[in-house]
């Protein structure tokens, strides 16, 4: 009786492990998150502010820039697009709460808490719902 008993909580421990890693993995399932990486004044006629973005699908996360420019109307589109043809998705997975990207040298690794992803350099918050 001992035995089965034992055996038992085993497989509960190892159910609740496994529960808790889907868990993980899917929290950030549909979120994006967000870091500024840089704030630039721009020919005199602007500020350009530059965020990195991990976009989080089921099996890929597409690593991409985003520029906010605060420019003349005639650049803003120019300074907005630039970053267009660089957005590249990425296999991830997440063990024992860390990030793992794979092939991605920029950001291997980072360790998730609650809403942010914390990497060497940056620090990615997620982005509000609208």
């Amino acid at each position: 009786m001992r035995t089965i008993i034992l055996k038992l909580f085993f497989v509960l421990i190892a159910f609740a492990c496994v529960s808790l890693k889907e868990n993980a993995q899917t929290t950030l399932i549909g979120k994006r998150y967000i870091a500024q990486v840089g704030e630039t004044c721009k020919d005199g006629i602007g500020m350009l502010y530059t965020y990195r973005i991990l976009d989080f699908k089921k099996d890929s996360v597409v690593i991409y820039y985003k520029v906010i420019a605060e420019v003349i109307p005639e650049r803003k589109a120019m300074y907005e697009h630039m970053y267009d043809n660089l957005k590249k998705p990425y296999k991830w997975k997440v063990k024992k709460g860390i990030l793992i990207i794979d092939n991605c040298k920029e950001f291997n690794k980072m360790t998730i808490q609650k809403s942010t992803l914390i990497g060497q350099n940056l620090v990615f918050n997620q982005e509000e719902t609208k």
